[in-house]
């Protein structure tokens, strides 16, 4: 019998950190982090790729900047 794992790995930032403020937890999923952050009007989902390290949103537009992909991906 072939058993396939599939491990994910969530940090739920605590109010010390800095980033508390808008990213509410990380799933890191290999060379991808998916990130859940806090919007004015719910929440959103954007990644990062540890390999190019790149922010992107939804729509895959993709840049360095972590806090304008949130502004962006928010609206």
């Amino acid at each position: 019998m072939l058993w396939t794992v599939l491990l994910a790995f969530t940090i739920y930032p605590g109010p010390a950190l800095e980033d508390a403020a808008q990213v509410e937890a990380i799933t890191d999923r290999g060379p991808i982090l998916e990130l859940i952050v806090r919007c004015e009007t719910g929440s959103a989902i954007i990644s990062y790729s540890k390999l190019e390290g790149l922010y992107c949103d939804p729509r895959l537009a993709c840049e360095e900047d972590r806090d304008s992909v949130i502004r962006r991906t928010c609206g």
